[in-house]
């Protein structure tokens, strides 16, 4: 049993939890109890049972057993409910029968009032202004987190910075009495990352309860005085912050991991003249919506270069990986080459995709309708999302030595959807390094995972710049993200224009 109550009413019971994940995995708590006035992080490693049990405390799941008492008033944060929001826009996109051939969705302020009818894309700042005009709630809510000028934007251009703000908007709009936050920081550059710390630290002061659902961070907001670890499904302490994590159970759980003595060349795009660059754009320029993302950027790959892209939330990054991934139609009309090619001369997207490796948050919400393990993994050398051809042999055999090396092989069979958010990260990894593209771009690659699984993979994509044939194209807002490849930074600074960019050269 687990009971620190300390003289404050339960705001929080669970009673005899179990909830089964898989065939031999389940959520398992015999007695937790916690007081109204106690705000907590759980927390474990990839694939402990956070998400899940978040889901379970916020009703999101049925089909447990034992009891779960909490607030009526709970609202949840957290990606899946990002991407429930962008595929209900997607089966509802209306791009083709469109004047412009463009269907932007649903804006801000429909995802924060949850009125889609009523704030059908594009809202004027009129409409804006007198919506909070007479919410007084909306009103207060939007000035605290600072979002009026993301309210009359397209949900799906947010940042991710952007994204977050307005799904917390949108949580406080209901007036919750107990906030739930799944993986809250991930994805978030450093500003972000300390405005929602000290955001989390004022909603606590004014008497909501927040349960943080994600890994360990030194500079946990103050208010977060408790901890509960989470192992293999199991809440195997709870205590207060400073005992917790001095406790020997804490310090224990570490693992070990090792690199492959070489790689397997797996590489079947066309030699490349050296004398090319890998990537050419000139005088580029990117909006959205009359406002200027990034303006008359000039950025040359060359062969043996490994680049890391720089720049708060907002700048740019994702749509110019996009752009240069056959994601982006902002491409088309802009002087842009790949491998020695001008963008929008007759090549297909798959002439450009079979260069690539890729890691994004893009990605990771669309893969999430593929197959199993496997058949996600094996798809990277297709490039599809879900697997519609035979693998051959040495395919599944290549997919089982990645799935090992990343201590997944056990779920080789296991539904993609059905792994934890971390595992799934791992996958997608190892989807995009098994072919071993010419260029592998990671977008905030270690988003999800843990701090042994966030080392190995740092470790691995040194090891394959260092030993393969692959060109690396980097982005994270983690500082403790380093690779030591990096050979050239690319950074995004404000400018009265948009955002510049700017070349370093690493010595």
């Amino acid at each position: 049993m687990i009971n620190l109550n300390h003289a404050n009413s339960t705001m929080i019971s669970i009673d005899n939890l179990s909830y089964s994940i898989s065939k031999n995995y389940k959520i398992s708590i015999e007695k937790l109890n916690i007081g109204k006035s106690m705000s907590v992080l759980f927390t474990g490693a990839n694939g402990c049972g956070k998400t899940t049990m978040a889901k379970l405390i916020s009703g999101q799941l049925d089909g447990y057993q034992g009891t779960i008492d909490v607030p009526e008033r709970t609202a949840w944060l957290s990606f899946d409910l990002e991407a429930e929001i962008l595929a209900e826009d997607r089966k509802n996109d209306d791009s083709e029968f469109s004047g412009d051939g463009i269907d932007m969705g649903r804006s801000a302020i429909a995802v924060v009032t949850d009125q889609a009818e009523h704030f059908r894309f594009p809202v004027s700042e009129q409409q804006v202004t007198e919506a909070l005009r007479q919410n007084k709630v909306l009103n207060n809510v939007t000035e605290l987190l600072q979002i009026e000028s993301l309210l009359t934007k397209p949900f799906k251009v947010l940042s991710t910075g952007e994204t977050r703000k307005v799904l917390i908007a949108k949580a406080l709009l209901t007036k919750p009495k107990l906030l739930i936050l799944d993986n809250p920081y991930a994805g978030l550059d450093f500003q972000s990352q300390h405005f929602l710390s000290c955001l989390i630290s004022d909603l606590i002061k004014t008497g909501l309860q927040i349960l943080i659902f994600d890994f360990y961070r030194e500079d946990l907001p103050p208010e977060i005085k408790y901890i509960g670890y989470l192992v293999e499904g199991e809440l195997v302490a709870f205590d207060h912050k400073e005992q917790l994590v001095n406790s020997d159970i804490w310090q224990r759980q570490q693992s070990q991991y090792q690199l492959p003595e070489q790689l397997t060349e797996t590489s079947f795009y066309p030699e490349l003249s050296p004398e090319l660059p890998l990537l050419n754009l000139t005088d580029v320029t990117v909006s959205f919506t009359e406002k200027v993302v990034f303006n008359r950027l000039n950025w040359q790959f060359d062969h043996g270069q490994h680049w890391q892209i720089l720049g708060p939330n907002g700048c740019g990054k994702s749509t110019l990986l996009a752009m240069i991934s056959g994601d982006s139609s902002k491409a088309y009309g802009q002087d842009i080459l790949l491998f020695g090619r001008k963008r929008g001369t007759g090549e297909s997207i798959w002439d450009i995709k079979k260069h690539y490796g890729i890691v994004s948050n893009a990605l990771h919400r669309d893969s999430l309708r593929t197959g199993t393990v496997q058949q996600t993994l094996i798809s990277g050398f297709y490039d599809s999302i879900g697997l519609y051809n035979q693998a051959t042999k040495q395919q599944v055999v290549l997919a089982n030595q990645w799935l090992a090396l990343l201590g997944l092989l056990d779920k080789k069979q296991s539904a993609f959807k059905d792994l934890s958010y971390g595992e799934q990260r791992l996958v997608l990894i190892a989807r995009a390094m098994v072919k071993m593209p010419l260029i592998l771009i990671l977008d905030e690659p270690c988003q999800g995972l843990d701090n042994t699984n966030k080392a190995k993979v740092l470790a691995l994509i040194d090891h394959i710049a260092l030993h393969g044939r692959s060109h690396i194209l980097f982005v994270s807002h983690n500082p403790s993200e380093q690779l030591r490849c990096i050979s050239h930074q690319l950074i995004f600074e404000p400018s009265e224009q948009g955002y510049l960019a700017r070349v370093n050269e690493l010595g």
